[in-house]
């Protein structure tokens, strides 16, 4: 039978996690060890595997296949070889038929460090300092999915287990495509159309929100622009066409329509209050080969932000007209502009606050934190987008306040994850029910 709401009450409950601090700086210190960079984080998989084998779950490997994603509508371009490449899924299944269902979603890869001597302390230490844990993906995101295996454990260290079904998928490749937990809502509409697994009623990416609830996502995508110019010995330089040049007129071109998206008749209402949602990055520049020649080639990387009213094609066919609008205008036409898409195709969405599940979340923050959380409209792309454009159900991202994502030093406040944690039990326990462990 289910234990009532009432016998586990929110001190009980905060008590437990706080008494979990050491195990979850332990298990993220070897998390961020994991070396999980885009295309090698099998060993942060299988740290996954055996945190979730801790607690007593046993773990599905659904593999990358991108070529089965491929006609899927958020397919993103892939970046890397799928390689024997896996997510990680976990399902705890109550003994009794009847709880409300909550997978917890998370990515295991991490972006890369840039020069190791810049960081202090070094990249994957995981070093505890002052009340933070250091290293790249502490806080994006693996602070997050250590919260919500802490939540789990707490109930268990409790006597409790949840009343329905609560899944933990830890996934591949977030920060370039999505293309891992599309591999995993692929797999769930097979299994739930086969009749092999029922749904689960909510989701929630303990992403790195400041302890916020995301109520709306921006679109991202990537485009590489490459452009060819005529080489020439620098001696005679203006016999050729320096691409370089070139490539800085489209970046000026690309900062000029940004500023357009960003004017305030321009936003979407989800964003009004944003100083500069609207985000043109220009990641990478590679070009030439020699001081003294003209380069022949000159390739720009970019990430294109595009609000969640206005289709991933739609932004593409407007920041292509003008790139053509500067290849017009160039004296040479001997210059050729290719644009190539590869990695996210990501389109923007907003999320429902105001359901049941979200407004447990909310309150579950509240009572820990004692005032409800502030919606946030995020001004980048989350994993998210699969759960409410592919299946329709309730989701947001909400995890622990961070410093420094994708810089140096970024790091979590591990009293911000104590916190989250707690959320996320109280949550857990209130929207699943709760069961005796032993039966």
């Amino acid at each position: 039978m289910s234990v009532a709401a009432a016998s586990l009450d929110q001190a009980r409950i905060a008590e437990a996690v706080g008494k979990l601090r050491q195990y979850m700086t332990d298990m993220l210190t070897g998390f961020v060890q994991c070396r999980s960079l885009p295309g090698q984080e099998m060993s942060a998989a299988a740290f996954m595997e055996d945190a979730l084998a801790d607690l007593g779950l046993a773990s599905e490997r659904i593999a990358l296949r991108t070529e089965e994603l491929k006609n899927l509508p958020l397919y993103s371009p892939a970046c890397c070889p799928d390689g024997g490449r896996y997510n990680v899924l976990a399902r705890h299944e109550p003994r009794s038929a009847g709880g409300r269902a909550v997978l917890f979603n998370g990515h295991l890869d991490v972006v890369p460090t840039g020069p190791h001597e810049l960081w202090d302390p070094a990249p994957f230490d995981g070093e505890l300092r002052d009340g933070w844990l250091y290293g790249r993906g502490a806080g994006d995101m693996k602070a997050g999915i250590v919260c919500a295996l802490a939540a789990f454990k707490a109930l268990q260290e409790l006597g409790v287990q949840p009343a329905g079904a609560v899944g933990f998928n830890g996934v591949l490749e977030e920060e370039n495509t999505g293309n891992g937990t599309l591999a995993t809502v692929s797999a769930l509409q097979s299994a739930i159309a086969a009749a092999k697994l029922s749904a689960f009623d909510a989701v929630v990416i303990p992403e790195p929100t400041h302890e916020r609830m995301m109520s709306a996502q921006l679109g991202v995508y990537w485009m590489y622009v490459d452009i060819v110019g005529r080489p020439a010995h620098a001696a005679y330089m203006t016999t050729g066409v320096n691409p370089v040049e070139t490539g800085l007129r489209i970046v000026d071109a690309m900062k000029q329509l940004e500023h357009e998206w960003n004017l305030p008749e321009n936003r979407h209402p989800a964003y009004r209050e944003h100083a500069h949602p609207i985000n043109f990055n220009l990641g990478q520049i590679h070009a030439g080969d020699w001081n003294s020649s003209v380069p022949s080639v000159c390739t720009l990387g970019m990430r294109i932000a595009c609000y969640p009213d206005m289709t991933i094609e739609a932004a593409k066919q407007l920041v292509e007209a003008r790139i053509r609008t500067v290849q017009a205008g160039l004296t040479d036409s001997d210059v050729r502009i290719d644009i190539r898409y590869e990695g996210f195709h990501a389109p923007g969405c907003e999320y429902d606050l105001d359901v049941p599940a979200m407004q447990l979340l909310a309150d579950a923050h509240r009572r820990v934190a004692g005032e409800l959380p502030q919606p946030t409209a995020l001004t980048a792309t989350t994993d998210g987008r699969h759960f409410r454009l592919m299946m329709d159900v309730p989701v947001t991202c909400y995890g622990p306040k961070v410093q420094n994502v994708h810089g140096f030093n970024e790091c979590v406040s591990v009293d911000s994850m104590v916190r989250v944690a707690t959320s996320l039990a109280l949550f857990i326990h209130d929207w699943c029910g709760v069961e005796p462990l032993q039966a």
